[in-house]
């Protein structure tokens, strides 16, 4: 009764969140090396020539001079730099723009290649809420999450189901060994369960991931987990400041350059810098150090330093976050594959190819089922009007006897 019950669930969450994981597989697929992708197009945008061997560059602050003198329209927001001298500076306009600058002239390269930052970016978008823009968004963002948790559901249900009653090397081969010479109702079980098997602990933690990603009871279902403490949202600023402060003349803010000088010190072995421009006014800024040239988190710190002096205001490193934050950090990069590097995006990029199939064959069983379903209660309506029994006349005829 129980692996029965299991059974219906599991496939009533295929059939109804089955399209939705299809388009979210499919997308997942083409977005599998992103970065790499994007890397790749962008390279003749972010690889700058020295004047000469040993070239200094610029100090920070003229860097972001000239490109505050080419790009007017808004204010840059963090710059990025790597020790590799054939680097260029990548600067950031909040999430609405991105250029790449020769950090030995000051010259803006371009925003690098958009048509592959574009079609990657609306396939991202796809992936995330179908496309949709505007306040269409939070629909088809509670739509994905729930679908995202019906498939969660669907790995944990189809390990049961799958899992042999007795142990035998013909029922083992019967789930593990995907037969491409089956054709039909065979074709489909057999990759459903082998598929299924073989790519069920990727897609456990893709879904799960995606879980936390999509919920925020989820993310704090694991700083409860672990007990750990939250950390503290902002609250919601308000209209009008309760203590309103007077207007003085800003406070003065040390080179940017010095910034930079207080990560270097803290990380000598740095790979990669992001400074976020301090706002107008802010006593501190912050700035993101990594010991890798990659997005893994592991090696990563934050540093904020004051923006009067560059002094080191604090510094924490990934490992001395409480372990439900280090958790949560590491679920966003698990749902990509990136916590293992390209190989950890090769697995989920795999998965949720065969998730694909997961879901063809998935709806055609159940279609098969249905229509089968279907055919049986028709043939049993069929039967039961043509059988022979008593006519509607004998009990009349019996009362009237």
């Amino acid at each position: 009764m129980i692996r029965k019950t299991i059974f219906w669930i599991h496939l009533s969450s295929g059939v109804v969140a089955g399209i939705v994981i299809l388009i979210m597989s499919v997308t997942g697929v083409l977005l599998t090396f992103q970065s790499q992708i994007v890397d790749y197009a962008n390279r003749g945008y972010s690889s700058v020539q020295p004047p000469h061997p040993g070239a200094a560059r610029m100090d920070l602050d003229a860097v972001l001079a000239a490109v505050r003198n080419t790009e007017t329209e808004a204010e840059p927001t963090s710059v990025t730099i790597r020790p590799d001298p054939d680097e260029a500076y990548v600067v950031r306009f909040g999430r609405a723009k991105t250029v790449f600058v020769d950090p030995y002239t000051g010259d803006v390269r371009g925003e690098g290649n958009l048509a592959v930052r574009d079609f990657l970016r609306e396939i991202m978008y796809w992936h995330r809420w179908f496309g949709a823009e505007g306040e269409s968004r939070a629909v088809a963002r509670a739509v994905t999450g729930a679908c995202n948790l019906a498939f969660c559901l669907l790995t944990i249900t189809g390990l049961y189901i799958w899992w042999p009653r007795k142990w035998t090397l013909a029922s083992l081969k019967a789930v593990f060994v995907p037969n491409f010479r089956f054709k039909g109702k065979s074709r489909d079980f057999n990759w459903h369960n082998s598929f299924g098997v073989w790519c069920l602990p990727a897609l456990f933690l893709i879904s799960l991931s995606g879980v936390v990603i999509s919920y925020r009871w989820a993310g704090d279902l694991v700083y409860t987990l672990t007990g750990s403490e939250p950390p503290q949202r902002a609250a919601q600023s308000a209209s009008e400041p309760e203590n309103p402060v007077e207007a003085s003349a800003p406070a003065p803010v040390a080179p940017s350059e010095s910034f930079l000088d207080a990560a270097r010190k803290q990380v000598p072995g740095w790979a990669y810098i992001t400074l976020n421009l301090p706002e107008e006014g802010a006593e501190t800024t912050t700035l993101s150090v990594s010991e890798m040239d990659n997005r893994i988190p592991l090696t990563r710190s934050t540093l904020t330093v004051s923006t009067a002096d560059a002094g080191v205001v604090e510094w924490i490193p990934f490992t001395s976050l409480n372990m439900g934050r280090q958790i949560r950090t590491w679920l966003r990069w698990i749902h990509t594959g990136e916590a293992a590097g390209w190989f950890g995006q090769l697995i989920a990029g795999v998965a949720s190819a065969g998730a694909v199939v997961l879901v063809w064959t998935g709806l055609s069983l159940a279609w098969r089922r249905f229509r089968r379903y279907n055919k049986t209660r028709q043939n049993t309506a069929l039967t039961t009007k043509d059988a022979p029994g008593e006519s509607n006349e004998e009990p009349h005829l019996a009362r009237t006897g």
